[in-house]
């Protein structure tokens, strides 16, 4: 059956392959889907690559070539969280039959909480300097509203000047996923109506950009992070990637074992950012290789079966990935707290001199920090939004019938 994509005169409304109502999970028009250990797993990977690419940027880790050299290459970790997404979010949209405001109210739910307080504890750290000069304080003032508007709206890092202020160095990828989620309800339906061949001609597109987009790296330097880098829509084709290989594969059972090529995949992966990490800019100029591997890894941990399979669908790692949004977003903190206050830290407790003593105490505290997030923040604050807009709809459904003539 097609997915097609339909206005209502009330509400734009995504159609799938049809869902009764009673098969929902209290997001109003989101089908029940059974979760994917071992992926939410890889969540946390990811975030963990990154928060150990932060540390080690500042304060080194290792002296050996090969793990250096994965860790100067942390930055693509970002390229598992954009897969990733595209992969899940197909899986859990591409067959059911809600409203699209249904949808990107679930999508803020989710997101937005966490990335307003992240964005709050990280105030002063806005890096917009005062003086004694008034035009010069008014035009500061001008800017601090600036990045207060394109935060509010998600929309950093759309404007390269903003990604070294505040904490956007950090939340231009929520930035990036808010323009996936907006692309979501359009690419659904023209992308479930291609043949198993238009798929792979429409991932073979995406993966040809996102290496167009990694050499233009290297031929025009003068870009840097937050053009190629950062920018929505140089990022888009990966979430495009995890969207087809979704839809190739929804349906599809291993017929023989992948973990040992996941494996391999992963130990090449390795030794080419060991052996190559610097070799080409910003980091996504390493997507030729990042992108295939990143989403083969992803479908063979959805197929099931194998070592890395069993160990990400542990417990520990499953709760480490649902806080992993957590874990990411306040690493920003962590990382600008630290450059502030390491000399006074050291001074305290000279262990902390260490780099990877250092990279322990770190983490332990962006854990908790981050369980907090999770267990006060992020899940009570998407369930009272949801909760408030199921009522609205609700309310309004009722009214509508008192309205309608016998």
């Amino acid at each position: 059956m097609g997915i097609f994509w339909q206005v209502a005169p009330a509400c734009p409304t995504i159609h799938g392959f049809s869902c009764p109502r009673a098969a929902t999970d209290g997001e109003a028009g989101v089908a029940q889907q059974s979760e994917v250990l071992s992926l939410t797993g890889l969540r946390f990977v990811s975030a963990f690559y990154v928060f150990l690419f932060h540390i080690h940027l500042r304060w080194p880790l290792s002296d050996d070539p090969l793990l250096k050299g994965i860790l100067d290459a942390g930055a693509v970790g970002m390229s598992v969280f954009f897969i990733l997404s595209g992969f899940l979010l197909f899986l859990k949209y591409h067959a059911i039959e809600g409203r699209v405001a249904d949808y990107f109210v679930n999508r803020l739910a989710r997101i937005y909480p966490v990335y307003f307080v992240a964005g709050l504890v990280t105030l002063p750290w806005l890096n917009i300097p005062f003086g004694d000069d008034p035009a010069a304080n008014l035009m500061a003032l001008w800017k601090v509203l600036f990045i207060f508007i394109a935060n509010l709206f998600v929309i950093q890092a759309w404007i390269p000047p903003l990604f070294p202020l505040w904490n956007n160095s950090g939340s231009w990828s929520i930035s990036v996923e808010m323009f996936c989620y907006f692309m979501l309800p359009l690419m659904i339906p023209f992308l479930s109506r291609l043949s198993r061949r238009g798929l792979l001609w429409a991932l073979a597109l995406a993966y040809l950009f996102c290496v167009m987009f990694g050499v233009a790296t290297k031929l025009y330097p003068g870009y840097g992070l937050p053009v190629f880098y950062a920018m929505p829509i140089f990022r888009l084709p990966e979430f495009i990637i995890g969207g087809c290989a979704c839809l190739l594969l929804k349906d599809s059972i291993a017929t023989r074992p992948l973990w040992v090529l996941q494996l391999l995949a992963i130990a090449l992966l390795c030794w080419y950012l060991g052996t190559f990490a610097n070799d080409m800019p910003i980091y996504v100029g390493h997507s030729w290789l990042v992108v295939p591997v990143i989403a083969f890894v992803i479908a063979s941990l959805f197929l099931g079966g194998g070592p890395l399979d069993w160990l990400l669908s542990r417990p520990l790692f499953v709760w480490f990935g649902k806080i992993s949004y957590c874990f990411y977003s306040f690493q920003a903190l962590m990382v600008l707290a630290l450059l502030d206050y390491h000399a006074a830290l050291v001074a305290w407790m000279p262990v902390l001199a260490d780099s990877k003593v250092l990279a322990l105490v770190a983490f332990v505290v962006l854990t908790l920090v981050s369980a907090l997030g999770f267990h006060f923040i992020e899940e009570p604050s998407r369930k009272w939004i949801r909760r408030k807009w199921k009522a609205r709809g609700q309310g309004k459904a009722v009214g509508q019938r008192a309205a309608d003539p016998a």
